[in-house]
């Protein structure tokens, strides 16, 4: 197997006093390895110039994988939201029957999505606090245990008289003084 090791190159540029060039020089510079990085010193005129350039390790890394910004390590759980809190905040119940408070990510809350109590959905918990968690992501499936509470209005029988509300047409007869009944 063949590994290949490149090297990115740098200039180094010499500190001078007033009155000396400051283009880049390729004098012949003192190389010293620190583990994966390449390190030159330079010395001119009593003064020192030191760059460093790294090398690719032997392993491919993938350059678009991104890092998480905050350099912090989360636990991602699945749960059931148990209950609605002000703010865009909800008490969710953990498969491991952990209860924590979740609050909603900032793309879930730019694109509206909306989660109500019984919603599988998934939990960012930080290993620092494990009582909080961001919801990141509402799965499709609803918790089949849970009651559907948006459906809980009764259903009129059909022997039942229920009112109509006026359609637009007769609001605007009545208006006109023509009142159908």
């Amino acid at each position: 197997m063949t590994s290949t090791a490149s090297a990115t190159a740098t200039q180094i540029h010499v500190l001078t006093a007033t009155g000396f060039s400051t283009k880049p020089t390729n004098l012949s510079p003192t190389t010293v390895f620190f583990g994966q990085s390449l390190t030159r010193t330079t010395h001119s005129f009593g003064l020192v110039a030191t760059t460093t350039s790294t090398t690719s390790s032997r392993f491919p890394v993938s350059t678009s994988a991104k890092a998480n910004p905050t350099g912090e390590q989360k636990w991602t759980h699945e749960g059931s939201v148990t209950e609605s809190l002000p703010n865009g905040m909800f008490r969710v119940l953990l498969d491991n029957k952990d209860l924590i408070i979740g609050y909603i990510s900032g793309k879930i809350r730019k694109n509206f999505v909306r989660i109500l109590p019984g919603d599988r959905v998934k939990v960012e918990v930080s290993r620092y606090d494990s009582s909080r968690g961001r919801i990141v992501y509402r799965l499709r499936n609803r918790d089949p245990t849970k009651p559907v509470y948006c459906s809980e209005a009764p259903i009129p029988s059909s022997g039942s008289k229920v009112k109509a509300l006026p359609t637009l047409s007769r609001a605007w007869n009545r208006k006109n003084g023509d009142a159908i009944l």
